[in-house]
């Protein structure tokens, strides 16, 4: 497989269908959000993320990317939460390096969308938009 292959137009196609036929499957989900994103296609991303997280909840780099993301379409209350949980799970791994950059972007989105510390720990809202 060349590299051209790898991120080609093909990718997203390819991702797509091997999606429809193992949607039960966190890490084809998991290369799908991450396809989404590199193009751009945030809603479609963080759709695909939420599905990564149905089937593997503990996922921090699956958190981390819906923070990200939810912080890119203005969803503080998504992007405090998600990336709450990515620094709690890399924490329980010992991921140092992730877990102080997940805790680094909890700062600043705590900041960013006014939000004090501490209200990370509410629900989240299921749906790609959500409210903020």
């Amino acid at each position: 497989m060349s590299i051209w292959s790898w991120f080609g137009p093909d990718k997203l196609k390819k991702c797509e269908a091997r999606a429809r036929k193992e949607p039960d499957n966190p890490q084809v989900q998991f290369e799908l959000g991450t396809e989404y994103e590199r193009r751009g296609l945030n809603h479609q991303a963080i759709e695909a993320f939420l599905k990564t997280l149905e089937h593997n909840p503990r996922s921090a780099e699956s958190h981390f990317n819906l923070g990200v993301l939810y912080e890119t379409v203005d969803n503080g209350r998504q992007a405090i939460f998600h990336m709450a949980q990515a620094g709690n799970l890399f924490s329980e791994r010992n991921d140092t390096a992730n877990k102080d950059k997940a805790r680094s972007k909890l700062k600043a989105y705590y900041q960013q969308f006014n939000q004090p510390p501490g209200r990370s720990s509410a629900a989240p809202d299921p749906s790609p938009g959500g409210s903020a």
